[in-house]
């Protein structure tokens, strides 16, 4: 490849088309768009697509859309292959979650060609390269616990460890599963900071997410440290009392864990299945 032919320079009618994305605040463009927006021929709006994802402004996402891809990330255009970057763009105040930020941080080994992103408002789901792209509401103080961190190069928004893996449990059909959740779960406590955990469990104010984890850890003899146990009983109610997983998806195993006031009702030899 031409080593030219990487650098975004923008020939008049393109860089109407760039700044224009830019100005409205734009981070996605159809075909169609762009010849209503931008008063372009059938022939001409082929080639300024065409030109702009080749010189990196654009990226296609789908047959017919584009996303843009911001003057901040460079003069060097992105790979098409960095996918979250890609779909960090789809929504302003979203972050990458769930399995997605799993793989990141290294606590599972699953491939999955599913991106999650949490946002505060309704968003579709969309399809970039070979991957879907689908989003997920969660309640509003749920939503911290993340951070920018460079993904081949570019700062993408993505939960970090500790919030990763409370998230999984707490929603673990997108992290493929209870059993896989536990797993994450499992290789997140031997790396995170439990202040910083327990913190969490206490903002997002779940009792039934502290019960399941409690259990968990106990299940995969994880440590944890005493200070921690009792801060987390206490946020219990003596009658607190939770299933493991929902009842239309039990088992006819079932165990009741005192401790932690959870319903086992799935076979405990299946967690932490990575």
């Amino acid at each position: 490849m031409d080593p030219h032919s990487n650098y975004r320079s923008l020939g008049p009618i393109e860089s109407r088309v760039v700044l224009g994305l830019t100005e409205q605040g734009r981070r996605e463009l159809t075909r169609q768009e762009a010849m209503e927006r931008f008063a372009l021929g059938e022939s001409t709006v082929n080639e300024v697509l065409s030109n702009l994802v080749r010189k990196g402004w654009l990226a296609r996402a789908s047959h017919g859309k584009y996303l843009l891809i911001p003057a901040e990330w460079g003069a060097t255009p992105t790979s098409e292959s960095n996918t979250l970057a890609l779909a960090a763009q789809l929504t302003p105040d979203g972050y990458i979650a769930f399995s997605t930020a799993a793989a990141h941080w290294g606590l599972t080994t699953q491939v999955r060609n599913v991106v999650w992103i949490v946002t505060r408002t309704h968003a579709r789901a969309r399809r970039i390269n070979d991957s879907d792209i689908r989003f997920a509401r969660l309640p509003t103080k749920s939503l911290f616990g993340f951070e920018r961190v460079p993904v081949f190069g570019y700062p993408v928004p993505m939960s970090d460890l500790e919030k990763t893996a409370l998230d999984c449990i707490e929603y673990p059909e997108r992290a493929g599963g209870l059993p896989e959740a536990s797993a994450i779960l499992a290789k997140a406590v031997r790396r995170w900071d439990w202040e910083k955990a327990v913190d969490y469990f206490e903002r997002r104010g779940n009792t039934a997410l502290i019960q399941k984890s409690g259990y968990l850890c106990d299940a995969g003899h994880l440590s944890m440290p005493d200070a921690i146990r009792v801060r987390l009983h206490n946020r219990m109610k003596p009658s607190s009392r939770t299933y493991l997983v929902p009842r239309r998806h039990s088992e006819p195993y079932q165990h009741y864990d005192r401790e932690w006031g959870v319903v086992v009702n799935i076979d405990p030899h299946t967690l932490f299945e990575n």
